[in-house]
């Protein structure tokens, strides 16, 4: 029924669920799994470049990001290998994560994409809509939500 699997993580814990679930649905078809976060781009005003400077900081908050995203990525690929996938692909994209994660999907031809009901920016999806909807509306290919496990 899959052919093609793309998970997105963002390291909240609806996340590292449909990390688990999109694990058990390449094992079932033995299709290959794609991991993909979408990060901010991360654009310091005048005030907080100049502070960072004199710090000598420079760049310190894309390094931390950077490192984050490496963790967030780590979780994700720790599960699919517990569930005895090989050659797991991770991909990082910066930008606006619902149209970033669709794009990413159509142009690598996905026919499933796997993402959590709710994640990291939950006030941000309550004032504009949350990513997992987004990406239901927009994508053309399926798109499994995974809910919250009680």
């Amino acid at each position: 029924m899959f052919s093609k699997i793309l998970c997105c993580v963002d390291g909240s814990q609806h996340a590292l669920q449909a990390a688990e679930a999109a694990c058990e649905l390449a094992a079932k078809f033995a299709a290959p799994l794609t991991l993909l976060t979408v990060t901010k781009e991360l654009k310091p005003t005048a005030e907080l470049r100049r502070y960072l400077e004199l710090e000598h900081l420079a760049g310190e908050p894309q390094y931390v990001l950077d490192k984050y995203t490496e963790e967030v990525l780590g979780k994700a690929r720790d599960i699919a290998e517990s569930h005895g996938l090989r050659g797991i692909k991770t991909e990082v994209r910066t930008g606006q994560p619902a149209r970033a994660i669709v794009q990413f999907a159509e142009r690598n031809k996905f026919d499933c994409i796997v993402l959590g009901s709710r994640g990291l920016g939950d006030i941000e999806g309550v004032l504009l809509g949350s990513v997992s909807y987004k990406v239901n509306a927009l994508a053309k290919c399926d798109v499994v939500t995974v809910k919250p496990r009680a």
